[in-house]
Order: structure tokens, then sequence, then C-alpha cells
């Protein structure tokens, strides 16, 4: 018996599927419910060589030299937050208004297309215009009665993610401080025992991965936003700077990136008049595209051993099976998978 459960085991699609249901599981329904700590103790084996170094010219214990460099960062993040908090709330205040606008400048934008086919084509101008008007402010109404009510009302569960997202930290935090004692007694177990071996196999795996992956978008996310700063900037949009910086900082987004800065932008510049300034939003993000597609292979897939086709897959796929969350659970789950099936499992 215990021989023909070894010959299964030894099957490789029966091996793999195996490990792709157990990561599965794990990151459907185990890894909220630990994830502050797996981080904490991704961020100690991060720091631990530099807590060490640092602690030999200054007797302070391990886990208050870690939350001397944690607690900065998380307090970093927590100020972002409350600032997205404070500018979203600001946005939402001015929503209605930025709507009535957005009609105004579509009617006078229909005032200036639909005049110039007076006489041309046997196209009467003036219907026309009244016609795209009249669709337009339904449309407008109808986004003032139904969609700004529910972007307004769904703002209460974006705070509370926000809150989540900083008690999540927090607890992080405390876990650091908390887990700095047993980490080198853990690792050294991990090291040791042949059956927990694969744990740190993986560990090891995925923090490469991790600094291979944040060194490789600081450098995209700096280029493209000096580069969309520049540009918008030089072509005179008002914010363009900002602009630029905020498309360079979304361009980690997968699928949409810049386009979500960048396209709206080229719209509002067409409904301006402004078609030089909308041609030049479009084509940055073009460049921007091309940018990415350039450097994130030779920077990510090349180093951490998966093609940038399957990074781009586990994205999607993550999506799919975790929602939202899977932008991070995908690639994370697919790294796993690999670290594990490249390690020798134990027979």
């Amino acid at each position: 018996m215990i021989k023909k459960s070894n010959l299964l085991w030894d099957n490789k699609l029966i091996r793999m599927s195996v490990i792709c249901v157990g990561v599965w599981f794990f990151f459907r329904f185990l890894f909220t419910l630990v994830a502050p700590f797996i981080l904490a103790f991704l961020l100690i084996t991060l720091c631990y060589p530099l807590l060490e170094r640092i602690q030999k010219r200054i007797p302070v214990k391990k886990k208050f030299l870690a939350l001397g460099i944690i607690l900065p960062l998380f307090l970093l993040v927590v100020a972002v937050l409350w600032i997205v908090v404070l500018f979203g709330g600001r946005q939402l205040e001015g929503l209605p208004a930025f709507c009535t606008q957005v009609g105004q400048q579509l009617e006078f934008f229909f005032h200036r297309c639909c005049g110039g086919l007076d006489g041309k084509f046997g196209w009467d101008g003036q219907q026309i215009e009244t016609y795209l008007i009249e669709q337009m402010t339904v449309v407008m109404e109808n986004v003032q009665i139904q969609v700004v009510p529910q972007i307004l009302s769904s703002s209460y569960s974006c705070f509370k993610g926000i809150f989540a997202a900083v008690g999540f930290l927090a607890i992080t935090c405390i876990a650091v401080f908390l887990m700095e004692k047993e980490y080198a007694g853990l690792v050294e177990q991990l090291k040791r025992s042949p059956e927990l071996s694969l744990v740190w196999s993986v560990v090891e795996g995925v923090l490469s991965y991790i600094i291979t992956f944040i060194k490789a978008q600081g450098v995209i996310l700096l280029i493209i936003s000096i580069l969309c700063g520049t540009v918008l900037g030089i072509a005179g949009i008002p914010g363009g700077i900002l602009f630029g910086l905020l498309a360079g900082f979304l361009d980690m987004l997968p699928f949409i990136g810049t386009g979500i800065v960048l396209v709206p932008l080229s719209i509002w510049q067409l409904l301006n008049g402004e078609y030089v300034r909308m041609v030049v939003c479009l084509i940055l993000y073009g460049v921007c595209i091309v940018t990415r597609e350039l450097l994130e292979p030779k920077l990510i897939g090349k180093r951490i051993g998966i093609a940038p086709v399957f990074m781009l897959l586990a994205v999607y796929a993550g999506v799919k099976l975790f929602g939202v969350g899977g932008i991070v659970k995908g690639p994370l789950a697919l790294i796993v998978i690999y670290e594990i099936w490249k390690t020798e499992l134990p027979a």
C-alpha cells in the first residue's frame, strides 16, 4: 500500500496537482489569517543581517532595532493613507460639481463640432447638436442620480478598507517586536530539520522574488514618473507634473497602469479643444507601455527564473480566483509553487 502510494506521488502530474491545490487552499482560506505574521517574518528575515551589523556597534537588543526600522515605515504608510483619505474626501465632495462642469464642456464640444456640419454632406448641424445634447443630458442626469450616490456610498467601504490596512500594519509591527526573540532559533530549526527544510527553501525563494520585484518596480516607476512628469509639464498641461508623477506611481497596477491617468486626461484635452495635448497624452501612454514591456522582463523575469508571460498569467488568474487581492496573491502563489516544485520533495 505504501509502495503504491509512493508510486502515485512520484507521478509528476499528481505531484503538481497536489501542490497547486494545496497552495490555492492556503491563499484562499488561510492567507488572510496569517498574513501579518508572514509579513513580520519576511521583514525580520530581510532586516536581520542589517540588525546584526548595527548591534555590533550599538549595544541594543535586536527587537528594539527592528522596531526602530519598521515603525518609521509603518508611520509613513499610515501618513500616506491618511493623505489619501483626506484627498479622496475632498474629491468626493466636489464630484457633483465636476459632473456639471463635464456636462458644460461636452455641450461646448458638441456645439463646436456640429457647427461645422452646417451645409456639409447635407446635414443639419443644429439638429444634430440638439439631439446629442439631449442624449448627453439624459446620461449626465442618470450619472448624478445613480452613479454618484453609489460612489459616495461605496466610499464608506473604501475608508473601512483603509482603516483595516492600518490595523494590519499595526499587528505586523507588534509581531515583528515579539517574533524577533525566537527568530534565530526558528531559522536554525528550519535549516536543520529535513522535514522543514522545504519551508525555508520556499521562504528564501519568495524573499528573493520580493527583493527583485521591489527593486525592479522602483526603477520602472522612477523612469516612468520622470518621463510622464517631464512630457506633461513641457506640454503645458495644468498640473502636468503632478499628473505625471501620479501616472508613474499607478503604473504598478497591471493591465491599466498609466492609462488610468493618461486616457481620461487625453479625453479632457479633447473636450477642451486641445488636440495637440490630447495626442501628446495618447503617445505618452503608448511610450509608457513600451517602456515597461522592455524593462520588466530584463529586471524581473530573467532574475527569478519565471517567464514574464507566466507572471502576467499569475496576476490574471489571481484576480479571477481571489478578487482584487489576487494582484498580490497570484504572483506569490506562482512563486511558492515554483519554489516547491524545484526543491526536492521528500518521498
